[in-house]
């Protein structure tokens, strides 16, 4: 584990250290070990495996703790080391990075035990969670506090960029039937996975949801009439907010992944939903967040940009290449959330 420890980083080890002395004789509750976990799922992957994909930078203030969940065919480091960890880090957070397997591209719903173990771990320290999730990386938090009930207060805020919530029209691509990465079937938007994710409630525990979104973005579609990035669309909870970015800044030039790498609008965005209580607010923002010159994204590079940039590009060797994970129809819901789908 301690080969997961870099820049002084904390991998679960330190954490959970941490949790000893600030909760007296508490114990981390990853896959059932207490009672408030035993009605809840456990976990297919074993906790050692689990633990190395968290690493956090040492805590050194009070308040929520930022974890930070990547996308598609990235892995969490590579995706936030040069942007928003240093960035977060300048402005007083602590960050928490969380990576799973295969750069995302085999079941999500394994993906998304690596995201309870981070937030259980993080929580055991004392502290709440706030999430920055970017496209795939809002479904495993999403689906996380879905099936996992207890993680419920232990969030503060989720906070997802060009999240598909609803599905992608691309992947429609899977009735094909040609061999495919098993997460692609699960994008559909009348896959079994979106219709357990969006089951009950789409924004369950008191937890301030924001949903950015942009109307380039080439995957996540349709953004109108209905954005499939939205939660609880026109339903006027003060909990949620569905932000467009072109309506805070018309006419911005922001795709699907410059939205969750370097846009600065939507930066500024993040830091309001991070720092107020509710979700992101445009209004309480300012429209200054949109530059001289609207839409033209300035870019949200922290002074150690090349450094970091360089530094992740150079540990890619000792990533592997990714399994991809080709199948020919969606991996079958786990047991745990079997229910909430009506047999056809």
């Amino acid at each position: 584990m301690f080969d997961h420890v870099k820049k002084g980083r904390l991998t679960t080890l330190g954490l959970l250290f941490i949790a000893v002395l600030t909760a007296c004789g508490g114990s981390s509750s990853g896959s059932g070990s207490s009672g408030e976990r035993f009605s809840e799922p456990t976990f297919e992957t074993e906790m050692s495996v689990l633990n190395e994909g968290l690493v956090c930078n040492p805590f050194t203030e009070s308040g929520p703790v930022v974890l930070l969940v990547h996308g598609t065919f990235t892995h969490g480091e590579e995706q936030w080391t040069w942007n928003y960890e240093p960035l977060l880090l300048g402005e007083g957070y602590d960050v928490c990075i969380v990576t799973y397997p295969n750069r995302g591209l085999s079941d999500a719903q394994i993906a998304a035990e690596y995201v309870v173990n981070a937030i259980d771990q993080i929580a055991d320290s004392g502290r709440k969670v706030s999430i920055v999730g970017h496209s795939q990386g809002g479904m495993g938090p999403r689906w996380a506090v879905r099936w996992w009930p207890s993680l419920r207060d232990k969030i503060e805020d989720m906070i997802l960029l060009a999240t598909p919530n609803h599905g992608l029209e691309f992947a429609q691509l899977t009735a094909l039937g040609l061999p495919m990465p098993a997460v692609f079937f699960q994008f559909g938007q009348e896959s079994n996975y979106m219709q357990a994710l969006n089951s009950d409630d789409e924004t369950p525990g008191d937890i301030d949801y924001t949903n950015i979104y942009t109307q380039f973005d080439e995957l996540v579609q349709p953004v109108s009439p209905v954005p499939t990035a939205a939660l609880d669309w026109q339903q006027d909870n003060p909990r949620v907010a569905n932000i467009l970015i072109q309506d805070v800044c018309p006419g911005r030039i922001v795709e699907h992944a410059t939205i969750g790498l370097t846009d600065r609008a939507t930066y500024e965005l993040v830091l309001d939903a991070l720092a107020n209580g509710g979700p992101a607010s445009p209004e309480r923002a300012g429209g200054e967040i949109c530059g001289l010159l609207p839409f033209l994204p300035e870019p949200a590079l922290s002074p150690s940009l090349l450094t970091d940039f360089i530094d992740v590009f150079t540990s890619e060797g000792g990533q592997g290449f990714p399994d991809l994970s080709l199948v020919t129809e969606e991996p079958p819901l786990k047991p745990y959330a079997q229910s909430a789908v009506q047999p056809e």
